[in-house]
């Protein structure tokens, strides 16, 4: 009985270093992009950008649900272009947070303090 506690005792002490090895590795990874402008930048080229109307996320019909798309750079540009706002707006997103792979997560919001927002105001 006491082997059996131990061996399963061993195995919750390791998942739990496992979820905090991954937490800590996120949170130095993210104070980095926060600390480091260029970390930041280079980030931004194979980050995923989630997009907002003020304050309100833009969401994307799926089946019987709504998903709040994630876009690449690539795909974010083209999006600017095709609303009439500079590719100069993407320094105006915020960083929000990393995958366990390390791929920084950014908002942009489409509609605060832009002179040509989608819905003409």
């Amino acid at each position: 009985m006491s082997l059996y506690c131990g061996i399963a005792c061993r195995r919750k002490s390791f998942w739990c270093y496992r979820q905090l090895s991954t937490y800590v590795t996120k949170t130095r990874y993210l104070f980095e992009l926060k600390e480091d402008d260029d970390a930041c930048k280079k980030a931004q080229q194979t980050g995923a950008f989630y997009l907002f109307h003020n304050l309100a996320p833009l969401l994307q019909k799926s089946g019987h649900q709504y998903l709040a798309p994630q876009h690449s750079l690539f795909e974010l540009e083209r999006l600017l272009g095709k609303f009439g706002q500079d590719s100069q707006r993407i320094e105006d997103s915020v960083l929000i947070g990393c995958s366990e792979q390390q791929e920084a997560w950014f908002a942009l919001d489409l509609g605060l303090n832009s002179s040509s927002s989608i819905n003409g105001t």
